[in-house]
């Protein structure tokens, strides 16, 4: 971090089937101009990896 700049990188730790469900509603709500399906949800989940304290991130874990 050389630039001295505070950051914060805010994980949310759910698990996939709720994000799933706040997709979904977030689709049926119409009001966001992507809509993501399950698919792709899942095509870049496989991929994903939770955040590493050696990453050096200031990392704020929400959990639900």
């Amino acid at each position: 971090d050389e630039s001295g700049a505070a950051h914060e990188l805010h994980f949310l730790d759910l698990p996939d089937e709720t994000c799933r469900q706040r997709l979904r509603a977030r689709n049926a709500a119409g009001e966001h101009p992507y809509q993501a399906s399950d698919a792709e949800f899942d095509l870049f989940t496989k991929y994903f990896v939770a955040p590493q304290a050696d990453e050096g991130f200031n990392v704020v874990t929400h959990r639900g």
